[in-house]
C-alpha cells in the first residue's frame, strides 16, 4: 500500500508538467471562444448486425489477442502460440483470469448490472476520470453503455509488433506484460506510482496494450484505433494509428470494438486535469463538456484528488453533467451531494477513514453520518474492490440527480 499516490504527491506531481507541452493543452497561446472547432465523436453505433459485417481479422485484434492468451483466435499470429513463452503466457492469462473473475469480477457483474440497472437505462456514456486503463470494472458495472471516456497521467502508447520482435523479447514483453496487471488482479486498481514505471517504451509501451487487452478479454472484438491529437486550443482531431508528426504526439486514443453485433468505443485520454491546465479556455475542457452531458460518471481509487481546490473545475463538470455518479470515498466529497438536495443517495459497504498513504485526511464527517443515519438500509458489498483491499471496509455512493 505504500505506492499509493497520496495527494500531496499528486499535486507536486501534477504541476511538474512542461509548460509548453502540446500534450496537456496547456499551450501560451489562446484562441478566440469564436474559434474553437469542438469535435464531438461521431460514433456510428450499429445494432443487431452479424460480427461477419465487420472485420475482426486486423493487426489490432489479431495482436491483442495474442496478448489476451486466446489461442486459435489470432489469425495470422496463431503461430505464435506454437512457442514455449506465448503458450505459456496463455495459460498464466487463463488462470489469473478465472481466478479474477471466481473472486470478484462475476459478482460485480451479477450486483452491479442489478443496482445501476436505472443509471444504465438513462444514458449509454460513461465518464471515468482517473481511471487508467481500468476499462475492466467500468464494463463490470455497466455493459450496456456505447460510450466509455477516461482519462489519467498515463501515457497512450502503442501495440506491440509481435511478428517482428528479435530473440529475448518476446519473454521480457510477457514478463513485464504480465507485471503491469498484478495489482488489478490482486487489489482491484492500478498504482499510479507503478504504471509510471511499467508503462515505458522499453516494458510495455504506454497503456493501450492493457486497455485492448481488458477489451478484449472481457469477450469483444477489436475493430479500429484512432489517434487524437491537439492543436493549440483550437480542435481536437482523430488521426489513423500510423500517424506521425515531429511537433505533436497523441494524446488521446480510440477504440472502438465490437460487443455482441454492436459498435462501441472507449476513449482514454492522457491529461492534467487540475484547474491550471483544465478550465473554460481550454479545449479539453470544451471537449469533455460536450461530450459527457447526461452521463454516468464512476469515480474509483481516485487518490482524493476531488477533494482538492486544485480540481474544482473537474468536480463542477461532474456534478453538473453527470445523471448519476458511482464512486468510492476517493471521490467528490460526500457534502456536496448534500449541498441543494439534487441527488439522491444510496450507500453501500462500510465506511472507515482513508488508508494509511493519506494521513492528513480524516473521516468525511457527512458520509459518516448518513452512513450512521441509514445504517438499518445500507447493504453489504459481495466483492471488494479499491484502496481498501487489506481491511475489506468498501464503500460505494450512488448518487442519482433529481
Amino acid at each position: 500500500m505504500k505506492n499509493i499516490i497520496p495527494l500531496s504527491l499528486c499535486i507536486s506531481f501534477l504541476f511538474g508538467c512542461n509548460s509548453t507541452s502540446t500534450e496537456n493543452g496547456n499551450d501560451k497561446a489562446q484562441a478566440k471562444p469564436d474559434s474553437v472547432k469542438i469535435e464531438t465523436p461521431k460514433d456510428s453505433i450499429v445494432k443487431n448486425v452479424s460480427t461477419n459485417a465487420f472485420n475482426t481479422d486486423n493487426q489490432f485484434n489479431n495482436i491483442t489477442s495474442v496478448l489476451a492468451g486466446y489461442k486459435g483466435k489470432a489469425n495470422n499470429l496463431n503461430y505464435l502460440f506454437d512457442t514455449l513463452i506465448w503458450d505459456a503466457h496463455s495459460k498464466f492469462i487463463d488462470s489469473s483470469w478465472t481466478r479474477l473473475e471466481k473472486k470478484r469480477l462475476q459478482a460485480m457483474k451479477d450486483w452491479g448490472r442489478k443496482e445501476f440497472e436505472t443509471a444504465s437505462a438513462k444514458t449509454k456514456i460513461v465518464f471515468y476520470p482517473f481511471s487508467g486503463p481500468d476499462y475492466l470494472t467500468a464494463n463490470a458495472f455497466f455493459p450496456n453503455a456505447d460510450k466509455y471516456i477516461m482519462l489519467g497521467l498515463e501515457p497512450v502508447g502503442k501495440l506491440p509488433d509481435l511478428a517482428k520482435f528479435k530473440k529475448g523479447e518476446p519473454s521480457e514483453y510477457s514478463n513485464d506484460f504480465k507485471k503491469s496487471l498484478g495489482d488489478i488482479f490482486d487489489k482491484s486498481y492500478f498504482i499510479t506510482r507503478k504504471m509510471q514505471s511499467d508503462f515505458q517504451a522499453q516494458k510495455v509501451n504506454g497503456l493501450l496494450p492493457i486497455l485492448t487487452f481488458f477489451i478484449k478479454r472481457t469477450g469483444n472484438e477489436i475493430l479500429d484505433i484512432k489517434y487524437l491529437v491537439r492543436y493549440n486550443q483550437d480542435s481536437i482531431s482523430e488521426v489513423a494509428y500510423d500517424f506521425k508528426s515531429e511537433e505533436r504526439k497523441p494524446f488521446g486514443v480510440r477504440v472502438d470494438f465490437l460487443q455482441e453485433g454492436k459498435q462501441k468505443s472507449v476513449y482514454y485520454f492522457k491529461y492534467d486535469v487540475s484547474n491550471k491546465l483544465f478550465n473554460d479556455t481550454t479545449v479539453f475542457n470544451k471537449y469533455i463538456n460536450a461530450n459527457t452531458a447526461n452521463c454516468i460518471t464512476y469515480i474509483k481509487s481516485a487518490s482524493y484528488l476531488l477533494h482538492a481546490g486544485f480540481m474544482s473545475n473537474m468536480r463542477e463538470l461532474i456534478l453538473k453533467n453527470s445523471s448519476s455518479i458511482i464512486q468510492d470515498d476517493t471521490g467528490i466529497p460526500f457534502k456536496y451531494f448534500d449541498a441543494g438536495k439534487k441527488f439522491d443517495v444510496k450507500l453501500y459497504g462500510e465506511y472507515t477513514r482513508p488508508v494509511e498513504d493519506f494521513p492528513y485526511l480524516s473521516l468525511q464527517k457527512p458520509l459518516q453520518d448518513a452512513f450512521h443515519a441509514d445504517s438499518l438500509n445500507v447493504k453489504k458489498l459481495p466483492f471488494h474492490l479499491g484502496y481498501h483491499w487489506g481491511s475489506k471496509k468498501d464503500v460505494i455512493i450512488f448518487a442519482q440527480k433529481k
